[in-house]
């Protein structure tokens, strides 16, 4: 599958500090955007014809920490996410197969510790812990209403990440996720069944790109 997935969040943040923009004291309020689109193909085995699958995904998610010691912050972020996945049939076929709206709310908490070199730049690195809840519609075969189902889950996911960080001056900073690991434990609940999944991953550089950037005041 071919996937093309980027992932925008720039970060707006206000800073209360007389020093540097990490030390005891600070406080960090942003706000992040994440943007994601996707596209690959799928095979129908009897015959053999490929379809394809195409997805969207937008989010927002202000945020807040606290720097409870120098370079050391304490934080958690609220989100809201929403995402569209359509599925076409194969080209001898009709077009939308199915269709599956989904949102989400995500909170998250962390604790990052700042490697700094003369205040400029460095690696921003810690521990972290996810809740999210999701629900989605799947229409099926649209015109058909007894095809449409609907379900919902929820996500716990616990892990470190590394953000690298970079400040062009003292109110602008910088930063790109490097990537983590992290656990994830998934349920989901529909009319149908219920399931349960868990994963182990580890994630360095990968295709989505994350990039934040943040403005500071001080005193």
């Amino acid at each position: 599958m071919k996937k093309l997935s980027f992932l925008i969040a720039p970060i707006l943040i206000l800073v209360f500090n007389a020093n540097a923009q990490t030390q005891k004291g600070d406080q960090n309020l942003g706000l992040g955007f994440n943007f994601n689109t996707s596209s690959g193909n799928y095979a129908d085995v009897m015959p053999i014809e490929i379809g394809t699958i195409t997805s969207t995904y937008f989010s927002a998610s202000p945020a807040y920490s606290y720097f409870i010691a120098n370079n050391v912050d304490l934080g958690a972020s609220l989100g809201f996410g929403t995402g569209t996945e359509r599925t076409y049939q194969p080209p001898s076929s009709a077009s939308i197969l199915s269709k599956q709206v989904t949102n989400d709310y995500t909170t998250t908490l962390y604790l990052r510790k700042y490697f700094l070199f003369n205040n400029k730049i460095g690696i921003r690195t810690g521990p972290y812990f996810l809740y999210q809840y999701y629900n989605s519609n799947v229409v099926n075969n649209p015109g058909d209403p007894t095809q449409n189902f609907s379900n919902s889950g929820k996500n716990l996911q616990a892990g470190i990440s590394a953000d690298f960080v970079y400040y062009p001056s003292k109110r602008i900073g910088l930063a790109v996720n490097l990537g983590g690991l992290y656990y994830t434990n998934q349920k989901s609940y529909s009319t149908s069944q219920n399931s349960t999944n868990s994963t182990v991953d580890f994630q360095f550089l990968n295709t989505n790109l994350s990039l934040s950037a943040f403005y500071v005041i001080g005193h």
